[in-house]
């Protein structure tokens, strides 16, 4: 299997021990069976952030897409909300217009491995959670036996699944309905809720 790498300069946002079912050919024999393990996994902290065009509430465009996985926890929201302004110059936005052009963000949690294979210049690279891992429970036993048969269980999720989701959902950080001060303000609730510091 080959290792999936996130890059980062992002923070480890806590580390926990968890008992994970996987498949392993323990004998030798080619016949795998499943095999509880404890693993550490940390949990790493990114801000997501995206320019979305609005209409009437409903989204008409993604405009842009960004990740801040080499800069720095957080630095895309500035990013976003330049690209903002600028998709509202070029679509001659106003506060007044019906078209409203947003930044919004998201903290997602991703789970590696605790351990950075490589770090350099401050940017460390950590190896993603395999994503054969399940989530150790009651039942997982028979749960995984149905993965693998392709009679997928939604309620056992790949471990990577479960750890991968939103830890501050998107909310909207910048919008060409409001004033600078009201932008502002998103912003630094967005920026309190994500534990950033500046």
């Amino acid at each position: 299997m080959l290792d999936c790498q996130l890059m980062t300069r992002s923070p480890v946002a806590m580390t926990e021990r968890v008992a994970v079912l996987v498949f392993a050919d323990i004998d030798g024999t080619g016949n795998r069976q499943p095999m509880v393990l404890e693993r550490d996994v940390a949990w790493i902290a990114e801000c997501e952030a995206s320019v979305v065009l609005t209409h009437g509430g409903r989204i008409v465009k993604n405009e842009v897409e960004l990740v801040d996985h080499t800069y720095g926890f957080g630095s895309c929201l500035s990013t976003a909300v330049r690209d903002a302004r600028e998709a509202c110059e070029g679509y001659s936005v106003t506060r007044g217009s019906t078209l409203e052009i947003e930044a919004r963000a998201l903290v997602k949690l991703t789970a590696v491995l605790p351990d950075p294979v490589r770090e350099e210049r401050g940017i460390r690279w950590y190896r993603e959670v395999p994503l054969d891992w399940i989530a150790h429970r009651e039942g997982a036993v028979e749960a995984f036996r149905r993965v693998w048969s392709g009679k997928y269980d939604e309620e056992v999720p790949p471990l990577v699944r479960r750890l991968k989701g939103d830890a501050v959902p998107p909310e909207t950080v910048w919008s060409s309905k409001l004033g600078d001060g009201e932008n502002e303000a998103l912003m630094a609730s967005f920026r309190q809720k994500a534990g950033m510091t500046s």
